[in-house]
């Protein structure tokens, strides 16, 4: 995001470049009518065959990102993306591997 000079989304904001808190989710599905909300926290580890690996799929699942990025000359296009990969570089096991743990919301509600 600084690459690009986008400032981040305020805090709670649902999507993938925040964090929200159990607390915001449940207010908006109170909010679009739910009754009985309830949020619980999971820990999901995901595992890619490289940092490359791990890009390629933040471009193909994150729209978002993608439509931050793609505006933009094609040389920073190509730096930011090279950006996210170096940015995991140092977290790949010794034979190139990534594993990243993500905690994930799990919301249910009543219509």
């Amino acid at each position: 995001m600084q690459r690009l000079q986008v400032p981040p989304p305020p805090p709670g904001t649902p999507g993938p470049l925040s964090r929200p808190t159990p607390e915001a989710l449940g207010g908006l599905l109170e909010a679009a009518g739910f009754s009985d909300v309830e949020v619980e926290e999971a820990e999901v580890t995901v595992e890619w065959q490289s940092p490359e690996e791990f890009t390629t799929f933040v471009k193909e699942i994150a729209p978002p990102i993608s439509s931050m990025i793609t505006p933009h000359p094609q040389d920073v296009q190509d730096a930011t993306w090279a950006a996210i990969t170096e940015a995991v570089q140092d977290l790949a096991a010794g034979d190139g591997t990534l594993t990243l743990p993500n905690l994930v919301l799990l919301a249910a509600g009543r219509a």
